[in-house]
C-alpha cells in the first residue's frame, strides 16, 4: 500500500533541517508505536532540545562565520545584581546601535544574561563590523572596560551553531522562569533577525530510509539523525544537513541599514 508523509524542511543559513512525520489524513494503514507518558524530567529535557533546536535555527541563519560569540564578565569590585546588568548591557546596546546606525549597518546580537550558578555575566553573539578603525569587538573592549572584560570567541567556520544553542539554553534553565528574572525569557534578540519558515511537501512513499544520504555538497550533522515516534506515536524523523563548503550567499543579506 503507498503511503504519504509530510516532509518539512527549515533552510537556515549554510544548514537544512529535514522533518518527516505522518499528517493527519495519511495515517491509515501506518504502524503505530504504543505512546508513553513523559516524565516531568522528560518534559523538561524535551523542551529544552525544542528551545535549543528554534535557537539554533535563529543563529544559524542569522550569524556566520566571522561574527562572534562574547562573554561579557564584571570585575569582582564592581558586579551588579541582575537588574542593574540589564542596564549596564542595555546600555552597551544603545551606543553600538548608534555606532552601527551612523554608518549605515543593521546590529543584530542575541544576547543572554546568566545570574544564578556563576558570577553574573552576559553571553553575545553579535555580527562584525568594520570601519577601517575599529571592529565591533574593538568597540565593545572599549565600552565595557568600565565594567570588566570581554571573552572573544570567533562563530565556528562550518556555519552550524547548534551546539552553542544548547549550551546557552543550559544556561538559562535555572533562571528564566523565576519572578525575579528581568530579562523575562531564555534570551533577547534585535528584531531585525531572520526566523527562519518552514517549508513543506508531501511525498508518496511507503516510509523513509532509516539512514539517510545527503544532498550533493552536504553532510548530515553528527548526532542529529533522530528515527522515532511523535507524540502520538507515528512514525518521525529528524535530521540536520550542513553544507560541506559554505559561502556567503547561503545567508540572506541584509537590507541597507
Amino acid at each position: 500500500m503507498m503511503h504519504k508523509y509530510k516532509q518539512i524542511e527549515y533552510k537556515a543559513g549554510a544548514t537544512i533541517e529535514i522533518i518527516k512525520c505522518i499528517p493527519r489524513g495519511c495515517r491509515k494503514g501506518v504502524p503505530r508505536g504504543q505512546p508513553r507518558k513523559k516524565t516531568p524530567e522528560e518534559m523538561r529535557e524535551a523542551n529544552m532540545r525544542q528551545a535549543a533546536r528554534k535557537l539554533a535555527r535563529k543563529i544559524n541563519a542569522n550569524f556566520r562565520p566571522g561574527d562572534w560569540h562574547l562573554i561579557l564578565t564584571y570585575k569582582r569590585e564592581c558586579r551588579p545584581d541582575q537588574h542593574e546588568a540589564k542596564n549596564r548591557v542595555k546600555k552597551l546596546l544603545d551606543k553600538l546601535r548608534d555606532w552601527f546606525k551612523r554608518r549605515g549597518w543593521n546590529l543584530k546580537y542575541i544576547l543572554v544574561t546568566e545570574y544564578k550558578r556563576k558570577s553574573i555575566h552576559h553571553h553575545l553573539i553579535i555580527n562584525q563590523q568594520n570601519n577601517g578603525r575599529e571592529t565591533t569587538v574593538d568597540l565593545i573592549r572599549k565600552i565595557w572596560k568600565e565594567y570588566g572584560h570581554i571573552q572573544a570567541v570567533p562563530l565556528y567556520e562550518d556555519g552550524e551553531y547548534q551546539r552553542l544553542a544548547d549550551y546557552l539554553i543550559k544556561e538559562t534553565e535555572a533562571t528564566f522562569r523565576e519572578s525575579d528574572n528581568p530579562f523575562g525569557q531564555r534570551y533577547s534578540c534585535s528584531r531585525n533577525l531572520i526566523t527562519p519558515k518552514p517549508q513543506s511537501r508531501l511525498r508518496k512513499a511507503k516510509t523513509w530510509k532509516q539512514d539517510p544520504k545527503p544532498r550533493p555538497g552536504y553532510y548530515i550533522l553528527p548526532d542529529s539523525l533522530y528515527n522515532g515516534f511523535d507524540k502520538i506515536g507515528y512514525p518521525y524523523q529528524r535530521y540536520v544537513m550542513v553544507k560541506t563548503n559554505p559561502d556567503p550567499t547561503d545567508w540572506e543579506s541584509d537590507p541597507p541599514g
